[in-house]
């Protein structure tokens, strides 16, 4: 297993860049099936699973990067401020589910304030998350043309002989 470094994300952090991607990934997939054709409603439960997971590794992914002595650093504010939008709606877009979920049923209504709530802005902030990650993938091809390899950072191999690099 790989430790993060000054210049490459370790093994842990890895996993969970990615894990989230596919979490984020199959549920906007899931999403659009069930409104494309009601038939896929049936993956509802699979995308509140997939939410509630992808809540805990984000607030994982948090707690790790904060734990890392060493880890990538972002290359300036505008990349600091990008990755704190991503975590802040990855982060809010399954809170305002599981707000809507719990006051569903609440004094005996099947809709109330909160699931009007969740159900209006549950849907908007996801599509702002994936306009966001749409921007980072663009500005993560936009840096690699540039020649700064950041993609090697979080999926690149490194090179042994730099594995214990500080």
């Amino acid at each position: 297993m790989q430790p993060d470094t000054r210049t490459h994300y370790g093994t842990i952090s890895r996993l969970l860049h990615w894990g989230m991607a596919l979490a984020i990934l199959l549920m906007f997939l899931m999403a659009i099936a069930w409104h494309i054709n009601a038939r896929w409603q049936s993956l509802i439960p699979v995308h509140k699973t997939l939410g509630n997971a992808l809540l805990m590794l984000v607030l994982f992914r948090g707690i790790w990067a904060i734990a890392s002595e060493q880890r990538p650093k972002p290359g300036n504010r505008a990349v600091w401020l990008g990755h704190l939008a991503l975590y802040l709606l990855m982060i809010t877009v399954p809170s305002i589910a599981l707000i809507r979920d719990a006051a569903r049923g609440r004094d005996g209504l099947a809709e109330n304030t909160l699931t009007r709530f969740g159900d209006d802005w549950h849907g908007r902030t996801a599509w702002l998350l994936l306009a966001l990650i749409a921007g980072h993938i663009l500005m993560t091809i936009i840096h690699q043309r540039r020649g700064e390899k950041i993609l090697q950072r979080m999926a690149g191999r490194r090179n042994p002989q730099n594995f214990h690099e500080k």
